[in-house]
C-alpha cells in the first residue's frame, strides 16, 4: 500500500511521514509540496491513504479532494488545516473528506488516533473541528441556514472586492440581480456596510486569508 503527503510545509510533511512510517507497514510514503504536484502524482500511480492540507499552494485541498473523491470513494483522505473557521468545517464534513485534524490539536496522540480510524474507513475530527461543527449545526443563524446559495454566492464576490458589473457578468446575471441578493444577504446577517460584510467573511472562513482559494458555496 502506498501513501502520499501533500503539504507545502517541509518540517510538517516529515513529521507526518515519521508517524505513518511508525504505525503503518506501507510499501511507500511519497511527498508533494502543492495541490498540482499532489494531483499529477495521484494520476500516476494509486495511494490509499492520502493525508493533504486545505491551504495548498497551486491546487487547494478542497478542490484536490473532490479530484481524487470523483475517481472512486475508496480513497481515504485525512485533511489537515490551520484553518478551522465555520466555513471551512462545513466544506470538508459534505466533500466525502474522512478525517479533518485542526493543527493545533495536531498531537502525536491525535495523529496516531486519526491515521488508525480513518485507515478503517471511519469518519474522525479532532475536538477542535467537532466544536465548531456542533456548534453551526445547532445554530439556526449559521449563514448557511438563513443565506440561500446564490445569495452567499455573491456575498463571497463582494468580498473579494469585486464590483456588482463583475460579479454579474461571471453569474450572468443583472447588475440589479446582483445588488438585490447583495441587499437581502446583508439584510439576513444584520449588516450595515460592506466593511461590515468583509470581517464577517474573515470572520466566518467565507473569505480566506490566503488568496488561490476557490471553495464551491
Amino acid at each position: 500500500m502506498k501513501a502520499l503527503i501533500i503539504e507545502d510545509e517541509k518540517f510538517v510533511r516529515e513529521y507526518l511521514s515519521s508517524l505513518l512510517q511508525n504505525e503503518f507497514d506501507f510499501d511507500e510514503i511519497v511527498q508533494a509540496v502543492d495541490g498540482e504536484v499532489g494531483w499529477e502524482l495521484f494520476e500516476q500511480q494509486p495511494f490509499q491513504f492520502i493525508i493533504l492540507d486545505l491551504l495548498l499552494p497551486k491546487l487547494d485541498g478542497i478542490q484536490l479532494a473532490k479530484r481524487i473523491l470523483a475517481r472512486g470513494r475508496g480513497h481515504r483522505i485525512l485533511a489537515i488545516s490551520s484553518e478551522c473557521d465555520d466555513f471551512t468545517v462545513r466544506e470538508v464534513s459534505r466533500s466525502g473528506i474522512l478525517g479533518f485534524v485542526s493543527k493545533k490539536d495536531m498531537s502525536q496522540d491525535i495523529m496516531n488516533e486519526a491515521f488508525a480510524e480513518i485507515f478503517d474507513g471511519h469518519v474522525y475530527y479532532s475536538a477542535s473541528v467537532v466544536e465548531v461543527l456542533e456548534r453551526v449545526r445547532n445554530d439556526p443563524d449559521a449563514y448557511f441556514k438563513v443565506l440561500s446559495q446564490r445569495e452567499l454566492q455573491v456575498l463571497r464576490y463582494i468580498a473579494q472586492r469585486k464590483s456588482h458589473e463583475e460579479i454579474a457578468s461571471e453569474l450572468g446575471l443583472s447588475d440589479y440581480t446582483i445588488k438585490r441578493h447583495r441587499h437581502n444577504a446583508m439584510k439576513k446577517l444584520n449588516l450595515k456596510n460592506e466593511s461590515s460584510l468583509l470581517h464577517f467573511a474573515l470572520d466566518k472562513g467565507i473569505l480566506k486569508h490566503k488568496s488561490g482559494l476557490d471553495w464551491s458555496a
